[in-house]
């Protein structure tokens, strides 16, 4: 039988298996080269469209100083936070998507328009700014400090003769948006600043980078529950000593109950809830 030469196209014989990993080392190599560019071509899309929202946001200011604050206007500034919210969240800038997602909590707060309301969105949008042009994105201690020392919205409802405004950030988890806003009027009304979210594994995320003064949620939700959630939240390092309470209209002596982290507070709903949590605010030393 004859025998064909190596390199030849009649070669037959197996490839050595040394000569299989380097064909694979170098299909990696151009895989990991390709998606590396592929990365960065996204960021440049993406900072090239923030960019352009945060323009947009200075624009429409500037027609709110010369107009007044029309509702088409302000609906158009809240589409654009909306947008850099999400997109912040997708590519890798949380500080992006938690400023902007406090902005939008100061806007659906904004009823009555102040003469401090101008100054308090231009603040809002000069941070996105600041924030997109940073070579280095801010680590979660950061974040904390930049998100917390934006313009509250207490002050939309509340004047300082009326309540004691407290440096003291809540994070409310509820999936009901109607539990939502009731809670956090009568959570604002004692002088805390409140951020709102519905989805637990998200609040995971926020409360590591918010590092809030007590995470209050709801018990019955989609994917974890309350008693969950705060298990969870008591095993991260990062978010471990935060204080947590639970809202319920459950009985109290439901073993659910029973796996509550050693600590944490349960607020009954209902005609309950300004006792109880008045309790929890003593007992965290948040008042």
């Amino acid at each position: 039988m004859r025998r064909t030469e190596a390199g030849c196209a009649g070669d037959t014989r197996p490839s050595h298996p040394l000569e299989k990993i380097g064909k694979v080392r170098t299909m990696v190599k151009v895989i990991g080269a390709n998606a590396d560019e592929l990365a960065q071509r996204d960021e440049l899309e993406f900072r090239d469209e923030a960019t352009q929202h945060i323009a947009e946001m200075n624009r429409l200011l500037d027609e709110i100083a010369a107009q007044g604050p029309a509702e088409n206007l302000l609906e158009q500034f809240r589409r654009h936070g909306h947008e850099l919210q999400g997109a912040g969240r997708s590519f890798g800038y949380p500080v992006l998507s938690m400023i902007a997602h406090r902005l939008g909590a100061y806007l659906d707060d904004l009823t009555d328009w102040q003469d401090r309301s101008q100054n308090d969105l231009q603040i809002f949008v000069d941070k996105l700014g600041e924030m997109l042009e940073r070579k280095s994105q801010p680590a979660d201690e950061e974040i904390a400090s930049i998100v917390r020392a934006l313009p509250s919205h207490i002050n939309q409802s509340f004047s300082e003769k009326d309540v004691e405004i407290r440096n003291v950030e809540i994070l409310l988890v509820t999936p009901a948006r109607a539990v939502a806003k009731l809670l956090a009027q009568q959570i604002k009304a004692c002088g805390f600043r409140v951020t709102t979210l519905a989805d637990p594994v998200e609040a995971l995320a926020m409360a590591l980078r918010l590092r809030p003064d007590m995470v209050l949620t709801s018990q019955v939700m989609t994917g974890l529950n309350g008693v969950d959630l705060l298990r969870a939240l008591k095993a991260i390092e990062g978010t471990e000593k935060i204080p947590g309470a639970v809202l319920t209209s459950q009985d109290l002596a439901a073993t659910v109950f029973n796996r509550l982290p050693q600590g944490t507070a349960i607020i009954r709903t209902g005609g309950n809830f300004a006792d109880d949590f008045a309790k929890v605010v003593t007992q965290f030393g948040l008042g």
